[in-house]
């Protein structure tokens, strides 16, 4: 059981979670050969069910950061790496309170965007997500997989979601074309975002640092 301080400020909300994802190709670009756009959708306790729809992805680097020390991480961005164009206005303040929990602090009015309204309502505060700690490392691996695998392509073309920006185009225009490469990840904040993400070692140990 989680014991607060008599002055510490207590969550409007304490939930279990898990790093959950949706593997999304967001748009076609077209260039010689079109190509993809892909992201990860963040699927977590608490979080909204239309991500997608907003524009708000998983930023991985951050995640596998925040594996490696606590502090405030931009693990929920917007596809372009901006957050406040999705009016996302803080980091999640990220915790490592024994070896064995991860707690992530959301504050609920810099991140209603990424929240279920239908549960957060007219809380204020902040809403805390606790997860185990062996687990929430080996979401974040799997998800590291589950894109690499994704941006190596090619694509078919019938597993491109409805929503997919450019695919009405596509099917009227390039009537030939069965499948496409994946060319760029997203956020791409640093640049080289989808090269850097293929040549990450999943597997490899990713030590804790204290802040």
């Amino acid at each position: 059981m989680i014991r607060f301080p008599d002055d510490e400020p207590r969550p409007a909300l304490t939930l279990p979670s898990r790093i959950g994802w949706q593997i999304y190709y967001s748009e076609i670009i077209f260039c010689d050969p079109p190509c993809l756009v892909l992201q990860a959708v963040p699927e977590f306790a608490g979080g909204s069910h239309d991500l997608a729809q907003r524009g708000i992805v998983w930023d991985v680097f951050a995640l596998i950061e925040s594996i490696k020390h606590p502090g405030a991480h931009q693990v929920l961005t917007a596809d372009c790496g901006y957050a406040p164009d999705v009016y996302i206005e803080e980091r999640v303040l990220i915790s490592h309170p024994d070896h064995n929990t991860v707690i992530w602090d959301l504050d609920i009015a810099g991140l209603r965007p990424a929240l279920d309204k239908t549960l957060i309502g007219d809380h204020e505060g902040f809403v805390r997500l606790v997860f185990a700690r062996e687990q929430y490392e080996t979401d974040i691996r799997a998800l590291v997989r589950a894109l690499q695998q994704a941006g190596r392509g090619p694509v078919p073309v019938t597993a491109l979601d409805s929503c997919t920006h450019g695919l009405q185009r596509l099917l009227a225009g390039y009537p030939a074309c069965d499948s496409l490469p994946v060319d760029e990840l997203e956020p791409n904040i640093k640049g080289m975002a989808l090269e850097r993400l293929l040549e990450l070692d999943a597997s490899e140990p990713w030590p804790r640092t204290p802040l």
